[in-house]
Protein backbone atom coordinates (compact mmCIF):
# COMPACT_ATOMS: atom_id res chain seq x y z
CA UNK A 1 0.00 0.00 0.00
CA UNK A 2 1.45 3.40 -0.92
CA UNK A 3 2.39 5.92 1.72
CA UNK A 4 -0.75 7.89 2.66
CA UNK A 5 1.04 11.18 2.00
CA UNK A 6 2.77 10.23 -1.25
CA UNK A 7 2.16 12.48 -4.26
CA UNK A 8 3.34 11.73 -7.79
CA UNK A 9 6.53 13.62 -8.58
CA UNK A 10 5.20 14.37 -12.07
CA UNK A 11 1.51 15.21 -11.57
CA UNK A 12 -0.76 15.97 -8.63
CA UNK A 13 -2.23 12.50 -8.15
CA UNK A 14 -1.78 11.15 -4.63
CA UNK A 15 -2.37 8.10 -2.51
CA UNK A 16 -6.03 9.00 -1.94
CA UNK A 17 -6.67 6.97 -5.12
CA UNK A 18 -6.93 3.33 -4.00
CA UNK A 19 -5.56 2.07 -7.33
CA UNK A 20 -2.49 4.30 -7.54
CA UNK A 21 0.99 2.86 -7.55
CA UNK A 22 4.34 4.63 -7.68
CA UNK A 23 7.56 3.57 -9.34
CA UNK A 24 11.06 4.04 -7.89
CA UNK A 25 11.12 7.61 -9.29
CA UNK A 26 7.84 8.51 -7.59
CA UNK A 27 5.90 8.54 -10.87
CA UNK A 28 2.36 7.22 -10.65
CA UNK A 29 0.83 4.52 -12.83
CA UNK A 30 -1.64 7.08 -14.27
CA UNK A 31 1.22 9.16 -15.70
CA UNK A 32 2.88 6.04 -17.08
CA UNK A 33 -0.37 4.95 -18.74
CA UNK A 34 -0.88 8.42 -20.25
CA UNK A 35 2.65 8.47 -21.65
CA UNK A 36 2.17 5.02 -23.16
CA UNK A 37 -1.10 6.12 -24.78
CA UNK A 38 0.55 9.31 -26.02
CA UNK A 39 2.63 7.31 -28.47
CA UNK A 40 -0.44 5.70 -30.05
CA UNK A 41 -3.03 8.49 -29.86
CA UNK A 42 -1.12 11.73 -30.38
CA UNK A 43 0.54 11.67 -33.79
CA UNK A 44 1.94 15.11 -34.75
CA UNK A 45 3.96 13.38 -37.47
CA UNK A 46 3.75 12.81 -41.18
CA UNK A 47 2.20 9.42 -40.44
CA UNK A 48 -0.46 11.10 -38.30
CA UNK A 49 -1.21 13.61 -41.05
CA UNK A 50 -1.59 10.79 -43.56
CA UNK A 51 -3.99 8.90 -41.26
CA UNK A 52 -6.04 12.06 -40.76
CA UNK A 53 -6.15 12.74 -44.51
CA UNK A 54 -7.37 9.16 -45.15
CA UNK A 55 -10.09 9.53 -42.52
CA UNK A 56 -11.26 12.89 -43.92
CA UNK A 57 -11.35 11.44 -47.44
CA UNK A 58 -13.45 8.50 -46.21
CA UNK A 59 -15.87 10.89 -44.45
CA UNK A 60 -16.26 13.08 -47.55
CA UNK A 61 -16.57 10.09 -49.90
CA UNK A 62 -19.37 8.58 -47.82
CA UNK A 63 -21.36 11.79 -47.47
CA UNK A 64 -23.68 10.81 -50.28
CA UNK A 65 -26.76 13.04 -50.50
CA UNK A 66 -26.48 14.17 -46.87
CA UNK A 67 -26.27 17.88 -46.24
CA UNK A 68 -23.70 17.24 -43.49
CA UNK A 69 -20.75 14.91 -43.61
CA UNK A 70 -20.33 14.89 -39.84
CA UNK A 71 -21.70 16.14 -36.56
CA UNK A 72 -19.95 17.72 -33.60
CA UNK A 73 -21.07 18.34 -30.04
CA UNK A 74 -20.35 21.99 -29.32
CA UNK A 75 -20.18 23.12 -25.70
CA UNK A 76 -18.66 26.55 -26.19
CA UNK A 77 -15.50 25.44 -24.41
CA UNK A 78 -12.04 25.50 -25.94
CA UNK A 79 -11.80 21.84 -27.00
CA UNK A 80 -15.04 21.59 -28.98
CA UNK A 81 -14.70 25.15 -30.31
CA UNK A 82 -11.22 24.46 -31.66
CA UNK A 83 -12.36 21.18 -33.18
CA UNK A 84 -15.28 22.93 -34.92
CA UNK A 85 -12.91 25.60 -36.26
CA UNK A 86 -10.26 23.07 -37.33
CA UNK A 87 -12.76 20.71 -39.00
CA UNK A 88 -14.30 23.56 -41.00
CA UNK A 89 -11.26 25.64 -41.95
CA UNK A 90 -8.43 23.10 -42.09
CA UNK A 91 -10.20 19.87 -43.00
CA UNK A 92 -12.99 21.27 -45.16
CA UNK A 93 -15.74 19.31 -43.45
CA UNK A 94 -19.34 20.44 -43.57
CA UNK A 95 -20.43 19.49 -40.09
CA UNK A 96 -23.52 20.24 -38.09
CA UNK A 97 -22.92 21.59 -34.60
CA UNK A 98 -25.25 20.25 -31.93
CA UNK A 99 -25.36 21.90 -28.53
CA UNK A 100 -26.96 20.07 -25.63
CA UNK A 101 -28.13 22.59 -23.03
CA UNK A 102 -28.01 20.69 -19.75
CA UNK A 103 -28.96 23.73 -17.70
CA UNK A 104 -25.47 24.87 -16.76
CA UNK A 105 -24.63 27.06 -19.76
CA UNK A 106 -22.62 30.15 -18.96
CA UNK A 107 -23.24 33.36 -20.88
CA UNK A 108 -19.69 33.09 -22.18
CA UNK A 109 -20.25 29.58 -23.56
CA UNK A 110 -23.49 30.61 -25.28
CA UNK A 111 -21.74 33.65 -26.78
CA UNK A 112 -18.82 31.48 -27.96
CA UNK A 113 -21.21 29.06 -29.66
CA UNK A 114 -23.15 31.82 -31.41
CA UNK A 115 -20.02 33.69 -32.55
CA UNK A 116 -18.22 30.58 -33.74
CA UNK A 117 -21.10 29.12 -35.73
CA UNK A 118 -21.99 32.47 -37.32
CA UNK A 119 -18.42 33.38 -38.29
CA UNK A 120 -17.68 29.93 -39.70
CA UNK A 121 -21.06 29.38 -41.35
CA UNK A 122 -21.77 26.23 -39.35
CA UNK A 123 -25.40 25.25 -38.83
CA UNK A 124 -26.36 24.84 -35.17
CA UNK A 125 -29.06 22.74 -33.57
CA UNK A 126 -29.70 23.02 -29.83
CA UNK A 127 -31.30 20.35 -27.67
CA UNK A 128 -32.56 21.52 -24.29
CA UNK A 129 -32.55 18.94 -21.50
CA UNK A 130 -35.35 19.10 -18.93
CA UNK A 131 -33.68 21.23 -16.24
CA UNK A 132 -35.70 19.86 -13.30
CA UNK A 133 -34.89 16.26 -14.23
CA UNK A 134 -31.19 17.07 -14.69
CA UNK A 135 -31.06 18.94 -11.39
CA UNK A 136 -32.76 16.05 -9.57
CA UNK A 137 -30.35 13.51 -11.08
CA UNK A 138 -27.28 15.56 -10.25
CA UNK A 139 -28.50 16.14 -6.70
CA UNK A 140 -29.04 12.39 -6.29
CA UNK A 141 -25.49 11.71 -7.50
CA UNK A 142 -24.16 14.35 -5.12
CA UNK A 143 -26.05 12.91 -2.15
CA UNK A 144 -24.87 9.40 -3.07
CA UNK A 145 -21.23 10.65 -2.99
CA UNK A 146 -20.59 9.39 -6.51
CA UNK A 147 -17.08 10.39 -7.55
CA UNK A 148 -18.05 11.71 -10.98
CA UNK A 149 -20.87 14.21 -10.57
CA UNK A 150 -20.97 14.83 -14.32
CA UNK A 151 -22.33 11.38 -15.22
CA UNK A 152 -25.98 12.45 -15.68
CA UNK A 153 -25.03 15.45 -17.81
CA UNK A 154 -22.41 13.52 -19.82
CA UNK A 155 -24.92 10.77 -20.58
CA UNK A 156 -27.51 13.33 -21.66
CA UNK A 157 -24.95 15.03 -23.93
CA UNK A 158 -23.81 11.87 -25.68
CA UNK A 159 -27.30 10.36 -25.91
CA UNK A 160 -28.65 13.57 -27.43
CA UNK A 161 -25.77 13.86 -29.90
CA UNK A 162 -25.79 10.24 -31.05
CA UNK A 163 -29.59 10.03 -31.25
CA UNK A 164 -29.66 13.18 -33.37
CA UNK A 165 -26.92 11.78 -35.64
CA UNK A 166 -28.82 8.51 -36.12
CA UNK A 167 -32.16 10.22 -36.83
CA UNK A 168 -30.50 12.46 -39.42
CA UNK A 169 -28.35 9.75 -41.01
CA UNK A 170 -25.07 11.44 -40.09
CA UNK A 171 -22.51 8.67 -39.86
CA UNK A 172 -19.52 10.50 -38.39
CA UNK A 173 -19.33 12.13 -34.98
CA UNK A 174 -16.34 14.36 -34.38
CA UNK A 175 -15.12 14.41 -30.82
CA UNK A 176 -12.39 16.55 -29.35
CA UNK A 177 -10.57 16.35 -26.09
CA UNK A 178 -7.32 17.64 -24.71
CA UNK A 179 -4.93 14.76 -24.24
CA UNK A 180 -2.60 16.93 -22.15
CA UNK A 181 -5.25 17.73 -19.55
CA UNK A 182 -7.66 14.79 -19.75
CA UNK A 183 -5.44 11.74 -20.03
CA UNK A 184 -4.27 11.08 -16.50
CA UNK A 185 -7.63 10.49 -14.83
CA UNK A 186 -7.70 7.41 -12.59
CA UNK A 187 -9.82 4.50 -13.72
CA UNK A 188 -11.34 4.17 -10.26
Amino acid sequence: MPNQHQICTRCIMDASDPDITFDKNGHCNHCESALTNLNTKWLPTKTGQQKLAQTIKRIKDQQGNNKYDSIIGLSGGIDSSYLAYFAKTKLGLNHLAVHIDGGWNSDEAVSNIENLTKKLGIDLYTIVVNWQEMKDLQLAFFKASVANQDIPQDHAFFAGLYNFAIKNNIKYVLSGSNFATESILPTS
